[in-house]
Order: C-alpha cells, then sequence, then structure tokens
C-alpha cells in the first residue's frame, strides 16, 4: 500500500502543478482576448531571406516539443490510472506536515506562474518588435533598385540603429516601432496616429518617447561620422508599419514618421531642390564606416 501511495504522490507532484499552468495561462489568455488589442501586423506577410524555411522549422520544432511533453506524461499517467484503484483512502491522513508543504507548494507554484506571465508578455513584446523590424527591412530594401543604400541593426556603443538609409541628399536613421491596436470601435479612427512633431497621439495614449529616441540616435551617428571627418545630414525617422499617420507639414530638420508600406519610404529616395546630393564616395565612406560596426566574431 505505501508504494502505491508512493506512486500516486509522484504523479501528482508532475499532473497538478502542471494543471496548474494550464489552467492559469488558458485564463490569462481569455482575459489578454478580450483586451482586443491586435498587432498591426496581424494579416500582412513577411518575404525575407529563408522566410519558409524558418517557418518549416518552427512546425517541426513545435512537433518535436509535443512529442517529448507526452513522452514526460506518458509514465506517470499510466502509473496513476494502475495505483489510484489500489488505494485505501480511509487511512490516509491530512496533518500539520502536510498543511505546510501544500502551502509551500502553493507559494512556489503562484510564483513560477508569475515568471511564466511576465516572461510571456515579454516573449510577446519582442515577437512583435520582430516582426516589425522584419516587415521594415522587407520595405525599405525596395530602396535599393532606386540606387541607396540600406543596412539593418547597426550596433552602437549600447544601443542598435534599427535601419540606416543612405539617401540622395542625407543619411535617415530609422527606429522602428511597433503598437499594437485597440478595439475597434464605430469610429474610424482607431488606426490613426496623430503628430505634431513631438508626440505620437494613438487612440489610447500619447508616446514621446520614440521621437526622442530617434532624435538621439540621430545625434549619436552624425556624431561618429564627424569622428571620421565625414559631415553629412543625419535626420531621424520613426517607422510604424500598420498605422495611418496624421501629420501636418513639418520642418526639414523634423522627424519624419512614416508607415513604410507601398512608397511610404520614398521621401529617402526624392530629390530635393537646393539640397546637396551626396556623392558616391561620401556614400561609400558612409557605407564603409556602418559596415565596421558589425562585429566580426560571434
Amino acid at each position: 500500500m505505501d508504494s502505491i501511495l508512493l506512486i500516486l504522490v509522484v504523479a501528482a507532484s508532475i499532473f497538478i502543478p502542471t494543471l496548474l499552468a494550464v489552467g492559469a495561462l488558458w485564463g490569462y489568455k481569455l482575459w489578454r482576448d478580450r483586451q482586443g488589442r491586435r498587432s498591426p501586423l496581424a494579416d500582412r506577410r513577411i518575404h525575407g531571406a529563408g522566410e519558409q524555411l524558418r517557418k518549416r522549422i518552427e512546425d517541426h520544432t513545435d512537433s518535436m516539443l509535443g512529442g517529448l511533453i507526452a513522452l514526460f506524461f506518458l509514465g506517470p499517467y499510466f502509473l496513476a490510472a494502475w495505483a489510484l484503484p489500489r488505494v485505501d483512502w480511509s487511512k490516509a491522513k491530512f496533518g500539520l506536515s502536510e498543511t505546510l508543504f501544500l502551502v509551500a507548494f502553493l507559494v512556489m507554484a503562484a510564483l513560477s506562474l508569475r515568471r511564466i506571465i511576465v516572461s510571456g508578455n515579454a516573449r510577446r513584446r519582442g515577437m512583435d518588435g520582430l516582426k516589425a523590424e522584419m516587415f521594415v527591412a522587407q520595405e525599405l530594401n525596395r530602396l535599393v533598385g532606386l540606387g541607396l543604400t540600406v543596412l539593418h541593426d547597426v550596433p552602437c556603443e549600447s544601443f542598435n540603429l534599427d535601419h540606416v538609409v543612405i539617401g540622395r541628399h542625407a543619411v535617415f536613421v530609422i527606429e522602428t516601432k511597433s503598437v499594437r491596436k485597440p478595439p475597434k470601435t464605430g469610429s474610424k479612427d482607431h488606426f490613426k496616429v496623430a503628430y505634431d512633431g513631438e508626440r505620437l497621439r494613438f487612440p489610447d495614449h500619447v508616446n514621446a518617447k520614440a521621437i526622442a529616441q530617434a532624435r538621439q540616435q540621430a545625434g549619436w551617428l552624425a556624431a561618429h561620422l564627424r569622428q571620421m571627418n565625414i559631415t553629412v545630414p543625419v535626420k531621424a525617422a520613426v517607422a510604424l508599419p500598420g498605422w495611418w499617420i496624421d501629420s501636418p507639414r513639418l520642418p526639414e530638420d523634423g522627424v519624419r514618421v512614416f508607415n513604410p508600406s507601398g512608397r511610404g519610404a520614398h521621401f529617402m529616395a526624392d530629390a530635393r531642390p537646393g539640397a546637396a546630393p551626396l556623392s558616391p564616395a561620401q556614400a561609400s565612406l558612409i557605407t564603409q564606416a556602418l559596415v565596421m560596426r558589425y562585429p566580426v566574431e560571434a
């Protein structure tokens, strides 16, 4: 009898935490879905190099993990099914020590669930940001056909430049932001963001940090190029994929906010009357200066 009860304890120690985690995550997902917020790129496809191969690898990874999880639970499940009918529950006792173990278990389970939820939120934000950067890169790469140079994820001192475009008259530093859209309403403004040159006014919040961050990064690149005796105009821009940007005409030195879809990024290739174009030698030097920022070794 003791051996059978031991088997049940071992099985319960595996099943109960798993059921608690699944139940809590399922409830959290339902609560999150009720908020109605959605990715601005939910219906957009990304066609980067190796994209189809990456998806197949992800599918195979999910299938492999599913098999490993099933294999992990097969033993405890069949042991519990065999042992349950053989236990004399009238002899089971639940005293002070068992209560203390239960309380400790519930506390540890709550802390573990909190860690899963916090990390899950961070992972979702990271996935949104990754998809946004990949989509923006896909759209910016079209500028190469117009004679521009495009670089992505340029390493700096303690941060990175999401995208750098060497345009016809200036160098553009582009910061990508992924902002989830609020639930759809009767108004048509749920997909619009107003920009006044300093702040991004989304339907449910205001963001000024993105503009300040873009300015700071453009200032860093301008200073870095000056240290290498390259003095050219460096302009800041913020890419908001999936959003309709409503903004007035801004000063020439203002931060540009744009949706890169279609011809949204072509302003970097447009001719500007009165602006001195970058020479091929300047463009080559800037490209070399940026390429040198990439690490040679992993």
